[in-house]
C-alpha cells in the first residue's frame, strides 16, 4: 500500500499535476487499494484537522497583509529604505532586502512580500540597468525572508502539527531573518563592486532628515508587528486574535491614514485574499489526508526504528533533517512539507534533546530556502513572472545567495545560543 501512495503522488507530480491534488489523488487511491480504512472516515478526520482556531490565524493574516499592500505600506517602506542605505554601492538591490524584510513583518507570506516590494523595485533596477537575472534571484531570496521574521503563517502551521508555543517560534525567527538579510546584502554589494554605473548609489549622500521624515510616513504600518509581537508574547491574545488585530489595524491604516484604500476596493481586497486562503488551505488540507495514512500505517515509527538504528548523535541527526528539507523544499510546498514531516521528525528530535523551538526555526529557515531553488521554488516564480525571465536564466545567478542562506541555517542549526536567547526570555 505505501509502495503505491508514493508511486501514484510521483507519477501525478511527474505529468504536471500540482502537488496539492497529486497527494490528495495518490492518498486517495491507496486508502481503495488498501480496502481496510472506511472512505467516510476521511472527510471526517480531514475536518477535524481544520476545525482548529489557530489554523482560522491563517486566512485572517494572508487579508491583514494584502490590506497593508493594498494601502500602500509597500511604497512606503521603500521610500524609508531607500533613504537609509540609498547611498551605498548597488543601494537599490539592499533597498530592495530592506523592505523585503520589514514588509515580512506584516504581511507573513513570502509570496505576497515578494509581489509587493518586487513590483515596485525590480522595475526601478531594470530602469538604472541592472543584471536583471541577479535582480530577480535576489528579489525572490528576499520575499523568502517573510516566513522567518514573525509574523508567519508557517510559524502558525509549525506551531500547530507540533503543539510549540507560536510566541516562541516568532520571537526565535527575529535573529535568523535579520541574518538573512545581512547575508543578501552583502551578497548584493559584493554583486555590485564588480558592476558598472548602473550601481552607483540612489542618494547622494545620508540625511538624518530625510530618514526621520520618510520613518514617520511609514511608521503607521511599521507599528504592526510589534503590535502584534508584543501582544501574542504578553499574553494579551492569541496568533489569531493577534491576525483579527491585524486585518483591523490594516483597515484603519490603509482607509484613514494612508488613505489609499477606498469602498469600492474593498470587495476585491477580499476576494483576491480569498482566493490565496483557499489555495492554502486546499494545500494544508491534503497534506493532512497524506500525513493521517502514514500515520495509520505506522510509518513514523519505523521511521524512529530507522533513525536509532543507523543516526547515533544529535549532530549526525540535525545534518540527516537538513538534507532532507532542503530536498523536500525543491518539490513540495512549504506547508506540505510541514504537515507531512513534522509529525515524523518532531518526535524524533524531541528523543535527541533538541529544543522543539530550535528544530522549529530551523526548519524555517531551511524550508525558506526552498523558495528559491527549482523546480519548485515559490518565491522565484512570482519574481520571474514580474521581470519576464526563466528560471533557467536565473538559475546560476541563486547560486551564491543560496549559499549565504545556507550559512544562516548552518549557524542556527548548530549555534542555537546565537538566536534562542530572545524566546527564552519569556520562559522563566
Amino acid at each position: 500500500m505505501i509502495a503505491v501512495l508514493f508511486i501514484s503522488i510521483a507519477l501525478f507530480f511527474i505529468i504536471g499535476m500540482p502537488i496539492a491534488f497529486a497527494m490528495g489523488v495518490g492518498t486517495l487511491f491507496a486508502v481503495i487499494y488498501a480496502g481496510d480504512i472506511l472512505l467516510v472516515m476521511i472527510p471526517q478526520r480531514v475536518f477535524t484537522a481544520l476545525d482548529s482556531w489557530l489554523i482560522m490565524a491563517i486566512p485572517l493574516f494572508m487579508l491583514a497583509g494584502k490590506l497593508m499592500l493594498k494601502g500602500g505600506m509597500s511604497k512606503r517602506t521603500v521610500d524609508f529604505a531607500t533613504e537609509l542605505f540609498g547611498f551605498i554601492k548597488g543601494g537599490l538591490a539592499i533597498i530592495s532586502v530592506a523592505a523585503s524584510m520589514v514588509f515580512a513583518g506584516v504581511s507573513g507570506s513570502s509570496t505576497a512580500d515578494t509581489a509587493a516590494i518586487g513590483s515596485i523595485m525590480l522595475p526601478a533596477m531594470k530602469e538604472k540597468g541592472y543584471n536583471m537575472k541577479f535582480a530577480t534571484a535576489l528579489q525572490a531570496a528576499a520575499g523568502s525572508i517573510g516566513p522567518v521574521i514573525p509574523p508567519s503563517i508557517l510559524m502558525i502551521i509549525i506551531g500547530y502539527t507540533t503543539d510549540t508555543s507560536i510566541a516562541q517560534l516568532f520571537l526565535g525567527g527575529i535573529i535568523p531573518g535579520v541574518l538573512i538579510g545581512v547575508g543578501l546584502m552583502v551578497v548584493s554589494y559584493l554583486h555590485a563592486l564588480k558592476g558598472g554605473k548602473a550601481y552607483l548609489p540612489t542618494v547622494e549622500s545620508f540625511s538624518l532628515k530625510r530618514v526621520f521624515k520618510t520613518g514617520r510616513s511609514a511608521l503607521p504600518g511599521l507599528g504592526l508587528p510589534f503590535i502584534i509581537i508584543f501582544g501574542i508574547v504578553g499574553g494579551v491574545f492569541t496568533a489569531t486574535e493577534a491576525a483579527v488585530i491585524a486585518v483591523v489595524y490594516g483597515f484603519l491604516v490603509g482607509m484613514f491614514v494612508y488613505r489609499e484604500i477606498k469602498v469600492k476596493d474593498i470587495p476585491n481586497i477580499l476576494i483576491e485574499s480569498a482566493e490565496i486562503s483557499c489555495i492554502v488551505m486546499f494545500v494544508v488540507t491534503t497534506a493532512f489526508f497524506f500525513a493521517r495514512l502514514l500515520i495509520l500505517k505506522r510509518i513514523p515509527l519505523m521511521l524512529i526504528e530507522f533513525m536509532q538504528d543507523y543516526i547515533s548523535s544529535q549532530v549526525s541527526f540535525l545534518i540527516f533533517v537538513n538534507v532532507v528539507f532542503l530536498l523536500v523544499g525543491m518539490f513540495i510546498d512549504t506547508f506540505s512539507a510541514v504537515i507531512v514531516f513534522m509529525p515524523l521528525l518532531f518526535p524524533i528530535a524531541q528523543s535527541y534533546g533538541i529544543d522543539p523551538v530550535h528544530f522549529g526555526v530551523m526548519a524555517t529557515v531551511n524550508l525558506a530556502i526552498g523558495y528559491i531553488t527549482p523546480p519548485f521554488g515559490a518565491t522565484l516564480f512570482v519574481s520571474c513572472s514580474l521581470t519576464g525571465k526563466s528560471i533557467r536564466e536565473v538559475t546560476p545567478y541563486i547560486i551564491p545567495i543560496a549559499l549565504s542562506m545556507l550559512v544562516v541555517l548552518i549557524i542556527i542549526t548548530y549555534f542555537p545560543s546565537t538566536f534562542m536567547w530572545i524566546p527564552n526570555m519569556i520562559r522563566r
